[in-house]
């Protein structure tokens, strides 16, 4: 029976294997080598960072209660930061690693100027917020733990790294910002926080009166046990600060530890109305001129 060339043709050709394509067993051996390296770098990771919690975590021994909430709260922050920095380097170098298992990375390492060059170019608002970043942590302008107001946003700070400042404010919502656009940010909790309490009565009241009552509420607020150690200084009364429609404003003021004088306000304006209430002192009533509706003429 005669061949037909076609067929002679096709299995004369090699037979196509993956075998041929893939050297198996070194294929196994360099995964087993980026199992590990993987392996080794999330130890290294978690050793880091289970290091810098402990030593965030050690009680600062200082009996000044400002100084020892600066040293807590730069603690915390710098903790947080090189724990994100060690996560970057480890990443970094567990890639570069894994890659020269398959590849010569030297040609790679030899380009990356150039390409971080190019990349440079549509970066630079990632450069800028990791150099705001970095002065904000040198100068200390805020820390994790501390309220601020950065634009109309405000909240505490949870979270700070080199690109961003995490806050939460009072409703319970997240805001990330980036720090190359904090361009004015108050800190409401620097060192120490002040409780301001205005208190308005009628303009029949005895000014003097109410002045006398505010002061003797402030004397023993002052001694109270709770409350003595979140207070700084006596509190003040500072005397008339406004005129209204309806009344007359007084000004009191109280400096407290950080973050309590929101705490203070409260406790001081509960105690202040029961004593209006005992000594009978009118608050201002808001006055509602009456307007009879047009009646159309017949």
């Amino acid at each position: 029976m005669m061949q037909l060339p076609g067929r002679a043709v096709t299995d004369s050709l090699p037979r196509f294997s993956w075998k041929n394509v893939f050297n198996w067993q070194q294929l196994a051996n360099d995964l087993v080598e980026v199992a590990i390296i993987i392996a080794v770098s999330f130890v290294v990771y978690r050793g880091v960072k289970l290091l810098v919690k402990r030593l965030v975590a050690i009680k600062i021994n200082e009996e000044d209660p400002l100084v020892r909430r600066m040293r807590e709260q730069r603690a915390q922050t710098l903790g947080g930061l090189f724990t994100n920095v060690a996560l970057v380097f480890v990443v970094t170098i567990t890639l570069l690693t894994v890659l020269s298992v398959f590849i010569n990375i030297g040609p790679l390492l030899a380009s990356v100027s150039v390409v971080g060059l190019a990349i440079s170019f549509g970066a630079q608002s990632l450069v800028k917020d990791i150099i705001s970043g970095t002065f904000i942590l040198i100068e200390g302008q805020f820390g994790i733990g501390d309220v601020i107001q950065i634009g109309t946003t405000g909240g505490l700070v949870e979270k700070m790294t080199l690109r961003t400042t995490v806050l939460r404010d009072l409703n319970g919502a997240v805001h990330i910002i980036p720090n190359g656009e904090i361009k004015q940010v108050s800190n409401l909790t620097k060192s120490w926080s002040r409780a301001v309490i205005d208190v308005s009565i009628a303009y029949a009241e005895d000014v003097d009166r109410l002045i006398a009552m505010l002061r003797d509420t402030a004397v023993k607020f002052e001694k109270e046990p709770d409350w003595a150690p979140l207070l700084l200084e006596s509190p003040e009364v500072l005397g008339v600060e406004n005129f209204t429609e309806t009344g007359v404003t007084v000004r009191m003021i109280a400096k407290t530890l950080p973050l309590k004088q929101w705490e203070v306000s409260r406790e001081l304006r509960r105690r202040i109305k029961k004593r209006l209430d005992e000594e009978g002192i009118q608050l201002p009533q808001s006055r509602v001129k009456m307007i009879a509706p047009d009646v159309e003429k017949s």
